[in-house]
This record gives C-alpha cells, sequence and structure tokens, in this order.
C-alpha cells in the first residue's frame, strides 16, 4: 500500500511575540550607558595625564655606565659564588 504524495507548503517561521522584551532593551540600554560612561572617564584621565607628564631628555638622565664599572667586581664574585653552589 503507497500512501499519497502531499505537497507541503513552507511556511516561514513567525514568533507570536517580539524577540526582545523589555528587559532585554534594559540591559542593552544598561550597557549602552556603561560603556559610554567607561569611555568618558578614560578619556578625562588620558586628557589630565598629557597635561602633567613632561619628557626627560636623554641628557639629563644619569649615566648607568660609569656604575657598572664600579661594580665589577661585586658581579664577579656573585657569578663565582652561584657557580659554586651548584
Amino acid at each position: 500500500m503507497t500512501s499519497p504524495q502531499t505537497t507541503k507548503i513552507a511556511t516561514p517561521y513567525r514568533p507570536r511575540r517580539a524577540a526582545l522584551n523589555w528587559v532585554d532593551y534594559l540591559v542593552i540600554a544598561a550597557t549602552a550607558v556603561i560603556f559610554v560612561g567607561v569611555l568618558a572617564v578614560n578619556n578625562m584621565h588620558a586628557a589630565r595625564a598629557q597635561s602633567l607628564s613632561t619628557v626627560i631628555p636623554a641628557s639629563e638622565l644619569p649615566s648607568q655606565d660609569a656604575q657598572m664599572a664600579d661594580r665589577a667586581g661585586l658581579i664577579k664574585a656573585r657569578i663565582g659564588l652561584a657557580l659554586a653552589g651548584r
């Protein structure tokens, strides 16, 4: 016995209610407000940091090469102690 062939018509799915409810819109709005608040606070801090920052020229930085010559003996002693401890 064969069943009669019937054609099925494809109908698009339509939900009975809206995809988003008021709680979803509230969460989206809260997220947007928090994002804008974080951006505003960071921009204020960045502007303040730029106005307070100063650039130190290389000529004013302390020289570190002179300190290495003074500590050469200490560095060698430390290496020797580390190797002896193995």
